[in-house]
């Protein structure tokens, strides 16, 4: 791993998720993302992390959720999150 440029092998971010079960609660999101439930929800109610909300429960998938770090792991690593409509990359 190498954080000078964009080199990142993916196998950091699968080891990252590889502890929590396939389906997270927001609270298992909150710290595989190390952030608050406060910010984990704002992101979720924004459509930043791909989720889905049935009434007041959050579905998220642990695999989208790794996807999604790794397709936008240069804002996220500049302190930025993505804007929900915008391309990863």
């Amino acid at each position: 791993m190498w954080w000078g440029v964009s080199l990142m092998d993916r196998k950091y971010i699968d080891a990252l998720f590889s502890g929590f079960p396939e389906r997270l609660t927001v609270t298992q999101l909150s710290e595989a993302l190390n952030q608050s439930k406060q910010t984990t929800y704002k992101w979720l109610q924004a459509g930043i992390i791909p989720a889905y909300q049935l009434d007041k429960t959050w579905l998220i998938s642990r695999d989208e959720v790794a996807d999604w770090v790794w397709e936008n792991r240069n804002s996220l690593r500049e302190g930025r999150t993505p804007a929900p409509n915008e391309e990863p990359g």
